[in-house]
């Protein structure tokens, strides 16, 4: 007691505290050698369950992230046109670039009933199951772990569609040594992945970040069984089956060195053992100290530095004490003002435009779906700058900036009551109004359209600009995201068309392009499964009356939207890049029925349309030789025709497709002669051999003199240049007369016969040739 008096406060505290840390040194020290070897185990087991649990975690995160991935490629349209087309180049081109964009080590696309269609694995693809194709239909995706030549995959299957389903699409993905290493990383451990085999059951290592020596050999051979946890004398093992099947394909083997942790707890006891000593030595001059000048401040930091890191903004500790620890809070006050300042200036960016400073594309369309989930009304203005293009590439980018920014203040002055104003993109720019009545949204629409175009100052330089303006009423025109963009683009691009100062959008237009969506697609299978089919309107020799050729006309009738006309035919199919397998079906067709009539006893040529894209298949001449190589007449007696448009759009390649054409011995005409553009120069050029007059001269021929001065005229032309003449379009009895008096060669139309099909094709040549005198009967008017 009296030494304990003499030592006072502070030394009774200093002789407790060293006492305390001796004491409990040499209880950490004890606890430490006979825990030892139980704590080895423990740890190992405990590491392995989380490096099982990252391990999954890891395969199932980058699963999400390969089918979010994958869902962006099914819905695209390059793809979902790639799918369309059916063609194997075009699809293996796909599969190529949805490699390269999803990072997968191979993919295929198979149609709706499993069929493989495409793919860019040079090995045996595995069955994809109905049943598994099912789950994926139900579920959006179907997912299954496998191994293929030794190699562990992982298989995704994503439905395709566009609407309903079209094709299925198929992507591997290696698990591969840079998995394993991301796995061996998080979990701190070594990390093999391994696939049975088929043909003996025994697994072969296909990646691993340990070398794997003859003890280790021999102890996964020993892990074959359907034990999960294996202690042996070398390792800590744990068995993880991947995937759902039994016994499952795929293994991940993750090991601890049981010989490296009792090094690494040899080590820390003699660390500790030093630290001892350390601490021993010091604790006298530091446990005051720390006590009494850190013990407080430090935990009011702490506090406030968790604080900051929840995302709270607390006040700053009151810290008594000067030198580091008041530098230390200094400094997260600097670090609190500066993410609060840097989160600022990522929440505008995320929804402003840099240039104009308006809200961009996120911040409309969260502003519309806000107004959607509301239940709200609203008026969407749209307006396009039409010539910022042309300015960036003439006067700069600069001043292309300038341009945008003096028009969003205009939109910000005329506009004070819209609910966002934003650029959305390039010369783009978006205002959602509160609902206006028609007559109201009619006048601000042509006062802001107005106000647009007039002269802008730029540099003291007035400028003008045009523009295209739409609008929206919302949700009347589209009730949700998705529609409001589409709608939108499909309103400027009718808007660009048309003369009006701004365009509403109309009912049924997104209809018709859903419309034209669903007839591409279906082209496609008409065109392999003969839902097309085929015409022939009779051509009459004008000065013996008989039948010479019949023209090939395609037709479309949809089992569902019903007659589709010619023009639109053709459009969709230049359109969607089907126009080849159309053309190619069409001679397919003409040739094989050409040859059933001829049989019948019909002697009759052929004249088929080509379209101007079919001028640049460079297979067209092959192509049409292949087909026609059994055609029982001359071959001069196929004729090709051509438009005056097609003609004019490249005429140097058309040009060239005309000189192979004519080498192979058809005939060529000009299709719709006068409607075109074509001069007489060009037209001398062209190694064709017939002129047809289009149907808008002739329909009319015989009341019209205009019409009968510009058809005699070209007739006369047409035989001055070596031309042979046809005219269609013929309805009555005077213009076939006109037509044989000015010595057209021959000529077609409903007076002499309709379009019929090529098994009534008999029976019609019979019927002309019954009326062959009435036909070939000069009018007296006529004769000279």
């Amino acid at each position: 007691m009296a030494v304990a008096s003499r030592l006072g406060f502070r030394g009774r505290l200093m002789t407790a505290m060293i006492s305390l840390v001796v004491l409990v040194s040499l209880a950490i020290v004890a606890l430490l050698m006979v825990y030892l070897f139980e704590d080895e185990k423990s740890r190992a087991l405990e590491q392995l369950a989380v490096g099982e649990r990252l391990t999954n975690e890891v395969i199932e995160r980058r699963t999400d992230l390969e089918l979010s991935r994958l869902s962006v490629v099914v819905r695209d349209f390059g793809f979902l046109s790639a799918v369309a087309s059916g063609d194997p180049a075009t699809l293996s081109s796909a599969l190529e670039n949805v490699g390269g964009r999803v990072g997968a080590g191979f993919a295929a696309i198979l149609d709706n009933q499993g069929q493989l269609l495409a793919s860019t694995v040079t090995h045996v693809l595995p069955d994809i199951s109905q049943a598994h194709l099912g789950n994926a239909r139900r579920k959006g995706f179907a997912r299954s772990l496998l191994a293929i030549d030794g190699q562990g995959y992982e298989l995704l299957v994503i439905p395709v569609e566009a609407p309903g389903l079209r094709a299925w699409l198929v992507a591997g993905f290696a698990m591969d040594q840079a998995l394993a290493e991301l796995v061996g990383r998080l979990s701190g451990s070594s990390v093999i992945f391994r696939a049975r085999s088929g043909d003996t059951g025994e697994f072969r290592n296909f990646a691993a970040t340990t070398g794997i020596d003859d003890r280790l050999r021999q102890e996964l051979i020993q892990a074959s069984g359907r034990r999960n946890f294996i202690e042996s004398a070398g390792y800590f093992t744990r068995i993880i089956r991947l995937g759902g099947e039994d016994p499952a394909p795929i293994q991940a083997v993750l090991l601890i060195s049981r010989e490296a942790s009792l090094r690494n707890y040899y080590r820390r006891a003699v660390e500790i053992g030093l630290l001892i000593t350390s601490i021993l030595v010091f604790a006298i001059v530091l446990a005051l100290v720390i006590a009494r000048n850190l013990g407080r401040p430090v935990l009011q930091l702490a506090d406030y530095a968790r604080a900051i890191g929840e995302g709270h903004t607390p006040s700053s500790p009151d810290i008594r004490a000067g030198g580091e620890l008041v530098r230390l809070r200094d400094a997260l006050n600097d670090m609190l003002r500066r993410l609060r300042e840097r989160e600022t200036q990522i929440r505008y960016a995320a929804s402003h435009d840099d240039v104009t400073g308006l809200g961009n594309r996120n911040a409309l369309m969260h502003a519309a779906a806000e107004l959607f989930s509301q239940g709200g009304q609203g008026t969407l203005i749209g307006i396009r700058l039409n010539d910022l293009s042309d300015i960036n590439d003439t006067l700069g980018l600069e001043f292309g900036d300038k341009v945008l920014t003096g028009i969003s203040k205009r939109l910000q002055r005329e506009l004070p009551d819209a609910r966002i104003l934003a650029r959305t993109g390039g010369g783009e720019f978006l205002a959602l109004m509160p609902a206006l009545g028609h007559g109201e949204l009619d006048r601000r629409a042509r006062e802001l359209h107005d106000l647009i175009e007039s002269p802008l100052q730029i540099d003291q330089t007035p400028f003008s600009l045009r523009i295209t303006m739409v609008t929206l009423e919302l949700p009347e025109d589209a009730a949700n995201s998705n529609e409001l963009r589409r709608r939108l683009n499909l309103t400027f691009e009718q808007a660009e068309t048309r003369a009006e100062p701004f365009a509403r959008y109309q009912p049924g237009q997104d209809e018709s392009h859903l419309r034209e969506l669903r007839l591409i697609t279906d082209l496609n299978t008409a065109i392999l499964n003969n839902g097309l089919h085929m015409n022939y309107q009779p051509k009459l020799d004008s000065r013996t009356g008989k039948l010479v050729q019949v023209e090939a006309l395609v037709r479309w009738i949809h089992p569902e939207l019903g007659f589709i006309s010619p023009e639109e035919l053709i459009f969709l199919a230049e359109q969607s890049g089907q126009i080849h397998d159309l053309t190619a079906h069409i001679l397919q067709r003409v040739a094989r029925e050409a040859r059933q009539w001829h049989e019948r006893g019909v002697d009759a040529g052929v004249a088929i349309n080509l379209s101007a894209m079919d001028l640049t298949w460079s297979a067209l001449t092959r192509h049409i030789a292949n087909t026609f190589q059994n055609w029982p007449l001359d071959m001069e007696r196929i004729t090709l025709e051509v438009t005056e448009g097609a003609l004019m759009e490249d005429p140097k390649e058309a040009m060239a497709t005309l000189e192979r054409l004519r080498d192979l011995g058809v005939t060529l005409s000009v299709d719709d002669f006068g409607t075109g553009y074509s001069s007489l120069s060009q037209l001398r050029k062209l190694p064709v051999q017939e002129l047809k007059i289009d149907k808008s001269f002739i329909l009319k021929l015989d009341s019209e003199p205009q019409d009968q001065l510009i058809v005699r005229s070209t007739i006369d032309m047409a035989h001055g240049l070596g031309l042979n003449v046809v005219a269609e379009g013929i309805e009555n009895l005077k213009a076939w007369q006109l037509l044989q008096h000015w010595g057209c060669n021959l000529g077609q139309g409903f007076y002499l016969s309709r379009p019929v099909s090529a098994d009534d094709l008999p029976e019609t040549a019979r019927s002309l040739a019954a009326r062959q005198q009435e036909l070939t009967e000069p009018n007296p008017e006529y004769s000279e």
